[in-house]
């Protein structure tokens, strides 16, 4: 079946939404919805974003916890005048939302941080700005590996390796960067489609996880000694003891972009300004660096040296991040996520 765009964010997405995490908040008069994740990103908003944005500016919040599939089905339900003000998703998926008018353009007086802001992650326009990065190395197993990936290529090239590698299923942004990275790497450009598939063809059999949590999971049970991951579940699993590793490949990182924009006929314009200027201010990028892992957006952020030694991609690193032209690979989208199904097995 092929899917259009707009099925493919309800299921391709949607494997996320497997898991249960949470629904639409009801939106009580004064407060403004906050979206964000489970797991340690529940904890992190739940126990130190929202409280000390409140503190901060006097407006109270109803947090609602979820996965991107659900942000995106809440906001295509609640049609024209949706609760909720501020939309947080991977750049790809805003990017094919933003295509369809859902937003518009934040008003720059009212982000006094955004002056600090990489100006690679501020889209043109001022529509949309990626306040949240969480770059993608390769994460391996040191009890298990013998010799430890230094490039992406080694996943083909290390025979170790075969058999042994976890990869995220297409239903998550990850698979997607993973394929247009392959591309590029092998073919030279991001259109490459299907030199890239062939390629990662090579590496099955290989595990498929439905998110981050998955592959660390993976990785910590031996059900795969290497795998592209998010720099944030490793940091974690590290802290817990895990024998785990990240390496930051030569050929770059990409990353998981977590863009914020501003939905056009939200009724919290204002307050959805001053959350995303407290997101973007250098102490709360430092706090969910300390939390969750992620790299900070602002440049005026200092990181403790333990905190340093767990986060390379960060400073002048934050710019060489590789990215691609998300509105180029719009009409691709439902193809990819049918082939990947059929392919990948």
């Amino acid at each position: 079946m092929i899917l259009d765009r707009r099925a493919f964010i309800q299921t391709a997405i949607g494997s996320a939404a497997a898991l249960g995490l949470g629904t639409t908040a009801a939106r009580a008069e004064g407060s403004l919805i906050v979206p964000s994740y489970g797991g340690r990103w529940e904890r992190f908003w739940a126990e130190q974003l929202l409280p000390g944005f409140s503190e901060a500016t006097g407006i109270e919040t109803r947090h609602d916890v979820g996965s991107g599939a659900n942000f995106v089905a809440n906001l295509r339900a609640a049609g024209a005048n949706p609760p909720f003000s501020i939309f947080m998703g991977n750049e790809n998926i805003t990017t094919m939302l933003r295509s369809e008018g859902f937003f518009e353009p934040f008003d720059e007086s009212k982000l006094p941080n955004l002056s600090n802001v990489y100006d690679n992650l501020i889209n043109p326009g001022l529509n949309g700005v990626r306040g949240l990065v969480s770059p993608i190395g390769i994460g391996y197993r040191t009890d298990l590996v013998e010799t430890p990936p230094t490039r992406w290529t080694d996943l083909w090239e290390n025979p170790e390796f075969q058999g042994q590698i976890a990869l995220y299923q297409i239903g998550n942004t990850a698979a997607v960067l993973f394929l247009l990275l392959t591309a590029r790497i092998y073919g030279g450009s991001e259109d490459q489609i299907d030199l890239a598939f062939e390629k990662i063809k090579e590496l099955l059999p290989f595990q498929q996880v439905s998110w981050s949590g998955a592959a660390a999971a993976a990785l910590v049970r031996g059900d795969a000694i290497v795998a592209p991951v998010d720099w944030g579940e490793v940091v974690a699993l590290k802290r817990d003891g895990a024998p785990v590793d990240m390496v930051v490949p030569e050929e770059g990182v990409v990353a998981f972009e977590q863009s914020f924009n501003l939905i056009a006929n939200g009724p919290d314009k204002d307050e959805a300004h001053a959350y995303l200027n407290y997101v973007l201010g250098a102490d709360t990028q430092a706090a969910f660096s300390a939390a969750i892992g992620t790299s900070p957006s602002n440049t005026e952020t200092v990181l403790s040296e333990e905190l340093m030694s767990e986060i390379p991609i960060r400073g002048e690193g934050m710019r060489d991040i590789i990215s691609f032209d998300w509105e180029a690979y719009l009409p691709r989208v439902a193809e990819v996520a049918d082939r990947w199904n059929r392919e990948m097995v």
